[in-house]
This record gives C-alpha cells, sequence and structure tokens, in this order.
C-alpha cells in the first residue's frame, strides 16, 4: 500500500507532500487541472525497463528534483527485498531523483536510500504497481497477454506444468539442435571432403618430407651447372696434393720427406719431439683430405640428365608453393592436417543414434504440452463465465465471450494460441476481441479482467486512469461498485469525471490548477469534509446549481447508507 508521495520541484506540483489511506481512493478536477500528470509521477517512480527515462516532470531550470513514495509491505514484497539483500522494515521507501550536470540531466533511483539500478525498479513495480491507463486496451489484441491472463488465473495449478514444459522443451530443443547440426554438417561437407580429398591427392603425389628439399635442390642445381669447373679444379688439386711429378714434387711428397728429417732430428734433439708429433698430425689431416677430395670427385661422375630432372622437381616445388601459397614446410603440415580431417570419424555414424534420441525428447515434450494445455482450457471456461457475468452487469446485455484455443509450433510457453472471440449484439458472430469490441466495451473488458484477477494478484495498488471513459447511468454505478470491492483487496486509485463512481470512494482528492504570475501549478487537496466532497461532486455534475448540488448530496448519501 501506498501510504504517502513527496514531490521536489516536480512540474506543475513544485514541492508537495500527500498522504494516503487504504481502500477507494479517486482523483478529481477538471481537464487540465494535472490528473495525469499526476498518475504520470507514480509511473515515473517505478519506471518500467520497456520505458525511456525522460525528465518532462523536471520544470525547466531545477537543480535537483525527486519524487518519494513510501509503502506498507506486502509478504511477496518482503521476500523479493531480502533476495536483492536489502534491509526489510515495515516501511518501503522509494525514490527517483534528478540532478542537473553538464546541462543535462541525470536519473537515478533509491530504494531504502540505497542506489539501485532500472531493471530492479522493474521487478519492484510489477510487485507495487498494476497499471490501467487510458489507452491500454490495445493490450487485449495481443495474444501472448491473453494466454498470460490465463495462466495468471490458474497459476497454483498450472506453475508446476508450466515448469515442466519449460525444461522438456529445453531438453528436447537442444537435441533437435544438434541433431540439425550434425544433419547440416554431412550435407555441406561432402564437398568440402572432395575437396580436402583432391588436395591431399595432389600433395601425396609430391612426396614431401624434408622442409629444406628446396634448398638442397638449388645447391645441388648450381653444383651440376658447374660440373666441368668442378672436374677441373678438383684433379688440379690433387695433382698438386698426390701426384707427383719429375720436376714438381706434390705435397704428399713435401711432407713425407719432413716427417723422415724431423724425426731423425728429433732422435738427436729430444725437444724436437712435440714439433714432430704436431707436424705428424697435420700430415694424417692432410691425408684425410685427400681422400676426402677422392671420394667428392667420385660423386662429379653424374648422368648430365640429372640436372634436367632435378630442375623439373626444382620447378614443380615452386608451382605449388604458389598454387596453395604455402612454402615447403607449410605444405607439409598442411598435408598432414588434411590426412587427420579425411581420416577423423564422421558424424554420420552417430545420426540414427542423435535422430531416436531427438525423439523420445519430443514424445516427452508434446505429452506436457497436452497437459498444460488441458489445465489452460480448464480454467479458460471459468474464466469465460466469470468475466460474461460481470460485463452483463457492467452494461452488456447480450455480451458472447469466448477464448478459442488454437494449436500452434511448440515453444517453452507451449502450444497454445488464444483469441479472445466477442460479440455484443444478437446475431453478430464472434469475432476477435480487438476487432469487434468499441473503445468503451474494451475498457469495459479490462476493468472485468482487473476484477477477476484482483483476488489471485499480489499487486498493492491498483491504479485506474478513467477506467470509466464511455460508460454512463447504471453502468457507472456497477463501475463505482465494482472498484469499491476492488478495494477489499488492494489498495485502489482511479482518476474519474464521473461523480457517481467518486460518490463511493473511501478517501478524495482534488485537483485544481491555477495560474499565478505566468507561472501554471496544480493543488492537491484532500476533500475529508463531506460538504467539501459534495461541492466537488457538483462541478462534476455541472457546476454550482441547485440540482447539482442536490444530486451530489444524494450521491453522498447513497453511499454513507
Amino acid at each position: 500500500m501506498l501510504t504517502s508521495l513527496r514531490f521536489q520541484n516536480i512540474a506543475l506540483f513544485g514541492n508537495l507532500e500527500i498522504d494516503f489511506d487504504k481502500g477507494f481512493t479517486v482523483f478529481t478536477g477538471q481537464t487540465g487541472s494535472g490528473k495525469s500528470i499526476f498518475i504520470d509521477t507514480l509511473n515515473a517512480l517505478l519506471a518500467n525497463k520497456k520505458t525511456s527515462l525522460d525528465n518532462r516532470l523536471v520544470p525547466k531550470g531545477s537543480v535537483f528534483s525527486s519524487i518519494e513514495g513510501v509503502f506498507s509491505v506486502l509478504q511477496k514484497t518482503k521476500d523479493w527485498l531480502i533476495n536483492q539483500e536489502f534491509d526489510v522494515d515495515e516501511e518501503l521507501i522509494v525514490t527517483r531523483e534528478w540532478r542537473l550536470k553538464d546541462h543535462k540531466y541525470k536519473s537515478r533511483f533509491r530504494i531504502n536510500g540505497v542506489l539501485v539500478n532500472k531493471n530492479q525498479i522493474s521487478e519492484l513495480r510489477s510487485l507495487l504497481f498494476d497499471f490501467t491507463l487510458q489507452g491500454d486496451t490495445y493490450i487485449l489484441n495481443n495474444s501472448c497477454y491473453q494466454l498470460s491472463l490465463l495462466d495468471s488465473l490458474g497459476l497454483k495449478k498450472i506453475e508446476e506444468s508450466i515448469t515442466q514444459v519449460k525444461q522438456d522443451w529445453k531438453i528436447w530443443h537442444d537435441s533437435n539442435l544438434r541433431l540439425e547440426q550434425v544433419r547440416d554438417k554431412i550435407s555441406d561437407s561432402k564437398k568440402e571432403f572432395e575437396e580436402m580429398q583432391y588436395i591431399y591427392n595432389d600433395l601425396d603425389k609430391l612426396d614431401l618430407e624434408d622442409p629444406e628439399e628446396e634448398a638442397k635442390l638449388e645447391t645441388d642445381q648450381n653444383r651440376l651447372s658447374n660440373i666441368l669447373r668442378l672436374k677441373e679444379g678438383v684433379k688440379s688439386l690433387l695433382i698438386r696434393l698426390n701426384e707427383s711429378l719429375d720436376e714438381y714434387p706434390s705435397i704428399i711428397d713435401h711432407t713425407n720427406f719432413c716427417i723422415n728429417e724431423l724425426k731423425t732430428l728429433s732422435q738427436i734433439d729430444s725437444t724436437l719431439e712435440p714439433i714432430f708429433d704436431n707436424f705428424y698430425r697435420i700430415t694424417n689431416n692432410l691425408n684425410d683430405l685427400i681422400y676426402q677430395i677422392n671420394d667428392y670427385e667420385k660423386t662429379l661422375d653424374i648422368d648430365p640428365s640429372f640436372l634436367n630432372d632435378l630442375q623439373v622437381r626444382l620447378s614443380t616445388l615452386k608451382f605449388y608453393q604458389t598454387k596453395y601459397r604455402r612454402n615447403i614446410a607449410d605444405l607439409i603440415i598442411y598435408k598432414n592436417e588434411l590426412i587427420n580431417c579425411l581420416s577423423s570419424q564422421d558424424d554420420s555414424n552417430n545420426i540414427n543414434q542423435l535422430s531416436s534420441f531427438e525423439y523420445k525428447k519430443r514424445m516427452i515434450r508434446d505429452k506436457s504440452n497436452i497437459n498444460l494445455s488441458v489445465i489452460r482450457k480448464t480454467i479458460a471456461l471459468k474464466f469465460e463465465h466469470e468475466l460474461i457475468n460481470s460485463l452483463k452487469k457492467l452494461g452488456i446485455p447480450n455480451i458472447r465471450f469466448k477464448v478459442v484455443f488454437e494449436e500452434c509450433e511448440p515453444t517453452s510457453n507451449g502450444i497454445d494460441k488464444v483469441t479472445f472471440m466477442f460479440s455484443a449484439n444478437p446475431g453478430l458472430p464472434l469475432a476477435p476481441l480487438g476487432e469487434s469490441a468499441s473503445g468503451g466495451e474494451k475498457s469495459r473488458v479490462l476493468l472485468a479482467i482487473k476484477s477477476i484477477f484482483a483476488s489471485f494478484d499480489q499487486t498493492n495498488l491498483l491504479i485506474f486512469d478513467e477506467i470509466d471513459s464511455g460508460v454512463s447511468g447504471s453502468v457507472s454505478s456497477y463501475v463505482a461498485k465494482l472498484l469499491s470491492e476492488l478495494s477489499k483487496h488492494r489498495q485502489v486509485f482511479c482518476v474519474t469525471h464521473q461523480p457517481l463512481i467518486a460518490a463511493f470512494a473511501d478517501n478524495h482528492f482534488a485537483l485544481k490548477k491555477t495560474i499565478f504570475e505566468g507561472c501554471t501549478k496544480s493543488s492537491v487537496t484532500n476533500l475529508k469534509e463531506t460538504a467539501d466532497r459534495q461541492r466537488e461532486l457538483a462541478l462534476l455534475a455541472g457546476g454550482q446549481i441547485v440540482d447539482a448540488n442536490a444530486y451530489a448530496a444524494s450521491l453522498l448519501e447513497h453511499k454513507a447508507a
């Protein structure tokens, strides 16, 4: 229940504090007196997360503005506060404030003085307020809203079933997604598999093993291209090193002579032995070098066609590197990756298993959907009966109403799509409510729905903005009684222009707009005295005339009786 509301620098109202009581409270005043803006302040205090945070309630030039609501708390709200780790008291204080910073207004919310985000405020809104504003009848055209009404009406009965449906749908959806992914992969991978197979076979023909093959081939190519020069050079070296001529002894001849001479000298002078040893090692190394050159000379005896084969191989390697945009080392890695992909297990092997699993989960999902649909249809019958009775009292005597179910593609919300079918005139067939009902009829349908759900809904405060629009006479009387009945379960606020409805209220606030020195301001007065209420009702009835006063007095007397 909203116990008080405080404004600081709020457009039209300025600084204002209003206390509220339980029961049925009406707000009246002439057109333009600020009634709708007053409702807007409640809407702004607990903003819906889907609405933008505008600053139209802040007067131009204000440095700081705020709206503060004080609530007494029901158990459901206490549970939410505990879950959000707020301190819980008998009172709950919600504040929205605007501060001017860098020529822009920054808005923020507090719960019991603690800063909170818009999502938290939106959640709390659904626990504290239920708005029925002018133009809200459009929601009656929405099939999802219609279905949510049925679910709310039988929440305790179907809560477990809805949970089961969501759970079974999620399990089925995951299994179906996996199955479709495998099917798509099998379908899409055939071409990819063939392409990989072609590339692998193409690379396999190259017989790539050595990442350095190209460098080695280029070295061999350079060697073979200069084979004659190499042979001549090697022959010349061997002659000088090993083969002696009459006039030119070889290096080996010289070294052998030096070895023999050093050996003789070291026998005379032992200090020459280290020199002899070193020279002996040099001679052995030189002999080894000659053997190596001899071996190298043998490699130069190559078939001339080998150079052509080598150049063809080198050209082929360069072509493949260009073709696949990879060097030799990367081509070897790429080939290994391809063979791994080609040899991996095909998902088609387990598609039958996945298909069987999906089928079982689909059967479980469908069974849960049918169970939920049966419960909803049972609730719909009760809803139809209660709504028809209420609408007859609201001045639609020939009302026919039916909830039509249509099976739709299964979702996490089941298989039901509902349409509220409506007819107010004999001889006319049932048609969707949004198409067949007038604006006044839609308002009465919405009011009747709110009355049915009042005993189920855990909202603290029901707020109606001119819900009585388009009704008069005995219908107005029933609307007044209905709102008064609702207030036994919940605190009810109603903006109205009808004196008959205002007379039924437990609390009455009058709004009046004044203009002083070019500034417009609205005042909110709590009419506690009978004379003040009678005067306001007379104004609503048509002004300060005898008949209007008498009518206003009779309304209050009827209410008191």
